[in-house]
């Protein structure tokens, strides 16, 4: 294999997109079939909300902490590789617990570590990217990629074989994510294939006069605003992703039917994420996230109407815009206006917003939807729909041009 080839198959950026590979493998079949599975199990569907909602919660309280520690460190990669490995060895323990709390504790063990992480590796590779003149988002498609194969082949192999054989699969997955982190670059500027950008750097301009140098600058109106608008838009795809699998359940779609309708979601946001360096030189970061709030609350709107099968794979497609372009703006906003010294915790702040309007939805939707079924979508439409007013009232404070 030539020399030039090799460089790039072991470049940082190519293994940043091995382990974004990797990471959401496990994701891919949990996402669609952990519902089911619980049903399996017995749980009712107040259980499989507090089953969801616990971990998020959890994660409420201690994703800054560990964004701070992160930034730390000498090297993002460390926190990234621990957290991998956590996440790689606890699902083991569900083959020992049969009973709902212990099963819920044992899930929250799981799929804490990845939650810790998933901010810390977006800003690592945001920043290592944007230092070394690469696209982030053909990193991050990677991800993506794996999860699709996760939803489809996880779809084939769950209908042929039965949900019980849930949990091997999920296990085997997330052991696999935990052995690619050991290969992960170095992210900061020390790392040695960096260093000729050190003069390059020492010449940059001074950063702009809007852009916080201090995690306190942050909570200036005009950023909180963009930020609260991107995590209700976020927070309103929880009750899909926790409950989606059963209405589609309950409506008679069968399990090989189930992953490819997560799949085509998430392969209408690969080719997001492939446009996504275009789009963004034509949009401001803030523009994004507006138009992504108002096609999320199309999406959820029309998942309160009895549809074909069809209809939802079209519902499905527009995750392209409901989470891609909600994700990919909010990541450059975020980087676009907060110093790299404190990165992972800017990242971690973001995330932990998200996730804690997230836990709260999730938790009472599973009441909501118990009495309401498939009517209860609606809260996410005007969940979504407030979060498109929150980004539009951060636009009129400050004036999109000064976007970077």
């Amino acid at each position: 294999m030539p020399i030039g080839v090799l460089s790039r198959l072991s470049s940082s950026e190519a293994r940043a997109s091995y382990y974004y590979g990797s990471m959401f493998l496990a994701v891919g079949v949990a996402v669609p079939f952990l519902p089911l599975w619980l049903r399996y199990k017995g749980f009712s569907d107040s259980d499989i909300g507090i089953l969801n909602a616990v971990p998020v919660w959890t994660m409420v309280l201690i994703n800054i902490f560990v964004g701070r520690l992160a930034d730390k460190a000498s090297d993002w990669r460390l926190v990234i590789l621990f957290c991998s490995l956590i996440a790689g060895f606890a699902p083991f323990f569900l083959f020992a617990t049969n009973d709902v709390w212990p099963i819920i504790l044992v899930w929250t063990l799981c799929v804490l570590p990845v939650m810790a992480l998933s901010p810390i590796i977006d800003a690592a590779t945001v920043r290592m990217t944007r230092r070394r003149g690469s696209d982030f988002a053909m990193i991050r498609v990677w991800g993506t990629v794996g999860y699709v194969a996760a939803n489809l082949v996880g779809g084939w192999y769950l209908g042929w074989a039965g949900i019980a054989l849930f949990l091997p699969l999920f296990v085997g997955l997330s052991f696999l994510r935990g052995m690619v982190a050991f290969q992960l670059p170095a992210f900061r500027l020390k790392a040695p294939e960096d260093a000729q950008l050190n003069s390059q750097l020492s010449n940059a301009p001074p950063p702009h006069r809007l852009q916080a140098q201090e995690f306190k600058h942050m909570f200036r109106p005009w950023f909180v605003l963009a930020i609260i608008g991107s995590a209700l838009i976020v927070a309103s795809h929880g009750p899909l992703y926790t409950f989606g699998s059963l209405l589609w359940d309950e409506q008679g779609i069968g399990k090989e039917v189930i992953g490819p309708l997560w799949a085509i979601g998430s392969g209408a946001e690969v080719l997001i994420f492939l446009a996504f360096a275009r789009i963004a030189r034509r949009f401001s970061a803030r523009h994004l996230m507006l138009f992504a709030a108002a096609m999320t609350s199309v999406r959820w709107f029309g998942m309160t109407l009895e549809m074909p099968v069809y209809g939802y794979f079209l519902l499905q497609m527009l995750h392209a815009f409901s989470f891609g372009v909600t994700y990919l703006g909010t990541l450059n906003f975020v980087a676009n206006w907060t110093a790299e010294k404190f990165a992972a915790e800017a990242q971690s702040t973001v995330q932990v917003l998200g996730q804690g309007l997230l836990a709260t939805l999730v938790f009472g939707f599973g009441f909501v939807y118990a009495q309401f079924g498939a009517a209860a979508f609606g809260l996410s439409a005007a969940i979504a729909a407030i979060g498109g007013l929150c980004v539009m009232g951060s636009l009129l404070l400050v004036n999109p041009r000064y976007e970077a």
